[in-house]
Formats: C-alpha cells, sequence, structure tokens
C-alpha cells in the first residue's frame, strides 16, 4: 500500500516508486515541489517530494489504495541506534568508493604502462624529449652506443610488471571529507514503529464537497486533473497525462444557487478564449451527489 506522508497540513509523496505508481496506475499527478540534485539553481524541472491535493488524498483514501501517516519521530533528534545505522552506511559508501576510485585509477594507469616504459626507457638512454632525439638519430657513433643502452635496458634495467607495481603503489585514496553523499528523498531509517495514523476530515464544508465531487467525477471518467490556481480556477482538466497533452478545460466550482453576474460571465468566457481552452461551470444538483457541468465559450461580436 502507498504511503501518504502528513507534515505541516500538507500531505506528500517521498518515495519514487510511488509517485510512479500513483501517476502511472491511478492517474494522480500531484505537484513536484522538490529541488533537484544535480540542477538546483532552477524552478522549471522539480523533483520529489510531490505534494498531493486534498482531492486527491481523499480520493486515495477512499480507494484504499494509500494510507495517511505521520512520523512524530521525525520532529525529534535521532535515535542512537539510527544514528549509528546512519554511521555504519557512510562508513560503507566511503569503503565502496574508495574500492571504485582505486579500481578507475589502476585502470587509467595500465592503460599507461607502456608510454610510462618508454619514459623510463628514454631517460635512462639519456634522450630525454623526442626532439632531443631527432639531433641525434643521425650520428653513427651515437647510434652505435645508443642500440648497445637499448638491448641491455629492456631486457635487464626496465621490469614492466614491476614498474606497473611500483605505480599502483602510488595510487592514495581519496579523503573521507571527499566522499559524495547521497542525497535521500525517503528516510532509510524509518520503521512501521515510527508511522502513526492520521485522520484524514476532507470534505468538511460544503465547498470542499463539491470541489471533491467534480474532482472524483471527472476522475471517474478518464480524466487527469491537477490544480488551477495558476489560471484562476480550481481544475485543470487533461484528455491524457499532462507530460504528452496540455489542458483542454478550465474547471471552475460553483454552487448552482449562486448568481453570477453578467460581467463574471464575460470574463470566464474570455479568459477561456485567450488560453484557448474551455471554462466548465460544475455544481452539484440537489441530490447532493449528482454533478452537473455548463461549458462557456466567449464569441467575439467582431
Amino acid at each position: 500500500m502507498i504511503t501518504l506522508t502528513y507534515i505541516n497540513g500538507n500531505v506528500l509523496i517521498w518515495n519514487a516508486d510511488d509517485w510512479q505508481k500513483l501517476r502511472e496506475e491511478h492517474r494522480i499527478v500531484g505537484a513536484l515541489i522538490g529541488c533537484l540534485a544535480h540542477l538546483p539553481r532552477q524552478d522549471v524541472f522539480l523533483g520529489l517530494p510531490m505534494v498531493l491535493l486534498s482531492e486527491e488524498v481523499t480520493l486515495l483514501l477512499e480507494q484504499k489504495v494509500a494510507r495517511l501517516v505521520c512520523y512524530p519521530s521525525l520532529q525529534c533528534a535521532p535515535r542512537n541506534d539510527v544514528r549509528q545505522k546512519f554511521q555504519e552506511y557512510r562508513k560503507t559508501m566511503y569503503e565502496q568508493q574508495v574500492e571504485c576510485f582505486r579500481e578507475e585509477r589502476k585502470r587509467q594507469v595500465s592503460s599507461m604502462i607502456d608510454r610510462i616504459v618508454e619514459g623510463k626507457r628514454r631517460k635512462l638512454l639519456g634522450l630525454g624529449s623526442k626532439k632531443k632525439f631527432a639531433h641525434t638519430e643521425n650520428d653513427s657513433s651515437v647510434q652505435e652506443n645508443l642500440q648497445s643502452k637499448n638491448d641491455k635496458t629492456d631486457t635487464d634495467l626496465i621490469d614492466r610488471d614491476a614498474l606497473l607495481k611500483e605505480e599502483l603503489d602510488k595510487i592514495k585514496s581519496i579523503d573521507e571529507n571527499s566522499t559524495l553523499v547521497q542525497t535521500f528523498t525517503a528516510s532509510a531509517w524509518l520503521s512501521e514503529e515510527d508511522a502513526t495514523p492520521v485522520q484524514w476530515k476532507y470534505p468538511a464544508t460544503s465547498t470542499e464537497n463539491l470541489r471533491y465531487k467534480t474532482f472524483k467525477n471527472l476522475w471517474e471518467n478518464g480524466y487527469y486533473l491537477t490544480a488551477g490556481q495558476k489560471f484562476g480556477v480550481d481544475f485543470l482538466l487533461y484528455p491524457g497525462d499532462p507530460v504528452k497533452f496540455h489542458a483542454q478545460f478550465l474547471v471552475i466550482c460553483i454552487d448552482r444557487n449562486e448568481a453570477l453576474s453578467a460581467t463574471d460571465l464575460v470574463a470566464l468566457g474570455r479568459l477561456g478564449t485567450s488560453v484557448r481552452k474551455t471554462v466548465i461551470l460544475s455544481s452539484l444538483l440537489d441530490d447532493g451527489n449528482s454533478v452537473m457541468y455548463q461549458s462557456l465559450q466567449w464569441n467575439a461580436p467582431f
């Protein structure tokens, strides 16, 4: 069962698997509010945690897809056993990174050992750089002397395996303060005993009931819904996953007995036209359960 975490009046999803399951299997989108570790200085692409609408929480609890809990232990200093587990984890991560670092350095040294051997050989022969060798290669007496030294050096003076071992012994371990630290989105040390069930009381008013009935009805008809604050409405309605589709409808929940002035109707119609979406007014019928919809579309006289 998916775990919903209640924190300071907000309901959050911290687990990546739960987030994916909600989106793919239950058409619950929510809103990502976390900062991406590798892109910290922007707010276009966000990551976990995901905050849920109150309507989404009620629907998930009603469908018995999720449970709502809080973790009072997160508001206190970590227990000694949690501290110990954390320190052991840090130690294990450091040892694994040291091993990976040494293996990578070994690979680099092994791939360059032939060049290192050549450099040692040239140094023993007194050749120095290739530029210096170019000035001496035409001197026959020097060439004969180099040839004799070359034979002796290759066979007696340079041991490739010993040189490789020597270079590998020079590899130093990385400093513990330089260890890469994983940024968790979900606590790895919370136990089931830490979870405390939360009583969810939404919807509690007639306005909240209208919003929830509207959300549930549209969700049951296969739509995706997200919060509509950026357009000044209650919900944005999508025919498919918001990653693939633009919102087609702006949903506004309004009591059927509430009067709308002509100015308000014109404003709503023009809002939909300006953003190329259809405005839908949602109200409850007299039975208090059935939802009625009315669409608005602005038609300019010229």
